[in-house]
């Protein structure tokens, strides 16, 4: 067993090329999306990173979260409400469809999306969750401003059932993604938080533009996918880093999808694609850049204490 909760460098190496090659040879398997669905990609990435983390004898990362936010006995009640909240979202105001067809259409998200209400329930019932709504907070304005910017100028007709679709997605890309992406980037890749730099968080960046960008179902516009990716990646890891905690970036990740997905085909404003890009991405930027010198200014400041 590792006495360090860190992958080393060649670890990670070796995992970012799996995870890559995974992401651009799996959709191009039509025997692995006719089976598992579209989700069998990020289920892969966080398989792979149990795996490694598990033969490492390192911890999962699940239960993480900010100095003395820990407890001593699980409070086994808070992960079941959180798990009651969830159903509860995904059956809500006929939700039930979606799941059903979430089910038929895409296995490897509803295997995921169990592991990630199971885990995230887990990590609610290890966590004083007190400690962490300033971090939620925080994960949620970096995860909707850019959002509100592409809404504001877009102009999309919200489908009369947006807010039951909001709940849906914002439950199920959470919990997926605590259980696939942020598994394998945040934990995996960047390492544990307290120990976390800028130069890890950059890495993972690149690696999570590349996993978006070479696959199909992204569109045709790859360096689009890979800077717009990167950078909602490297939001996330700030998110991690800053709170310490796993459950915190993937409600941004959660957050950043859901509004999105809800409006699904809307009718937008026309010829206002570009502008609405642009300020999207813009806005993640410069998100990107003001945590990224909070997580520098972090470290400056444990350097000063331990010399």
């Amino acid at each position: 067993m590792s006495s360090s909760p860190d992958l080393s460098r060649r670890a990670r190496l070796a995992l970012a090329a799996f995870l890559v090659v995974t992401a651009w040879s799996l959709p191009r398997l039509s025997g692995v999306q006719r089976l598992a669905g579209g989700t069998a990609v990020s289920l892969a990435a966080g398989a792979c990173a149990l795996v490694v983390l598990l033969a490492a004898g390192l911890p999962l990362g699940f239960s993480w979260g900010p100095a003395r936010s820990r407890r001593l006995v699980p409070d086994v009640a808070s992960g079941f409400a959180l798990g009651a909240a969830c159903a509860a979202g995904l059956i809500w105001d006929g939700n039930d469809a979606r799941l059903a067809q979430l089910w038929r259409d895409d296995r490897a998200a509803a295997v995921a999306l169990l592991a990630g209400v199971a885990a995230w329930g887990a990590a609610i019932a290890a966590t004083r969750q007190r400690a962490l709504w300033r971090w939620y907070a925080a994960a949620a304005v970096a995860a909707l401003l850019p959002e509100a910017l592409l809404i504001a100028v877009l102009r999309p007709a919200a489908p009369s059932g947006f807010a039951a679709a909001f709940a849906f997605f914002l439950v199920a890309d959470t919990a997926v993604a605590f259980a696939t992406e942020e598994l394998a980037f945040r934990r995996a890749l960047v390492g544990p938080p307290d120990a976390a730099g800028l130069g890890a968080l950059i890495f993972m960046a690149v690696v999570f533009g590349l996993w978006h960008a070479v696959q199909p179902g992204y569109g045709g516009a790859p360096w689009g996918t890979f800077l717009g990716t990167a950078l909602g990646g490297f939001v996330a890891g700030c998110v991690y880093v800053l709170s310490g905690s796993l459950s915190a970036a993937a409600l941004y990740h959660g957050l950043h999808n859901a509004p999105l997905k809800a409006l699904g085909g809307a009718p937008i404003a026309t010829g206002r694609a570009a502008l609405a890009a642009g300020l999207a991405l813009g806005c993640t930027a410069a998100l990107a850049v003001a945590l990224g010198w909070l997580v520098r200014r972090r470290g400056g400041r444990e350097a000063s204490r331990l010399s």
